[in-house]
């Protein structure tokens, strides 16, 4: 499981989110088995509703980890002298190549835990969209995401785009 920033926001949310929706689901049926309230709506699309919301919670609060993991675990990094690729995808495969000589810039992340990311290019802020809370592909990007050995990989590129540029 891997937690980035945009999970401080994305889990407390997600808790709100669900308990809501819940909360919201359990009172259309309560009300109608008490019937203490006239039914202003039809119990099975309040239901209905309030099972979508709470189908959105989960998948907000735990599903989108799972997702994010099967999604990973497709991914394929590799190296050229003269561009690096990103192969992705689940369903279907996309390629991605990152042409080393017209990178204007490479950065090294590293992390405690020893994995290390690899950003081609300017770095994106933390709060930049395509890493949104609730985005299901948290490693997309023209980047390495948290791989092992980039202190190596990070070597490798950078001499292959001082070759590039000569």
């Amino acid at each position: 499981m891997v937690l980035t920033r945009q999970d401080w926001f994305a889990i407390p949310f997600s808790v709100v989110w669900l308990s809501f929706a819940i909360g919201i689901v359990t009172k259309a049926v309560y009300d109608f088995w008490q019937r203490s309230t006239p039914a202003q709506m039809p119990l099975a699309l309040t239901v209905a509703v309030g099972l979508l919301f709470v189908g959105f919670g989960i998948y907000t609060l735990i599903g989108r980890f799972f997702i994010d993991r099967l999604y990973r675990s497709r991914l394929i990094y590799g190296v050229t002298d003269r561009r690096a690729i990103i192969v992705s995808g689940v369903r279907r495969r996309s390629v991605q190549s990152i042409y080393l000589s017209s990178l204007s810039a490479l950065t090294l992340e590293e992390r405690r835990d020893g994995s290390s990311t690899i950003y081609f290019g300017d770095q994106p802020s933390h709060w930049y969209g395509a890493h949104a809370g609730f985005s299901t592909q948290q490693g997309v990007g023209t980047q390495f995401f948290r791989i092992a050995d980039a202190k190596q990989v990070y070597t490798i590129v950078r001499e292959a785009m001082q070759r590039q540029k000569k």
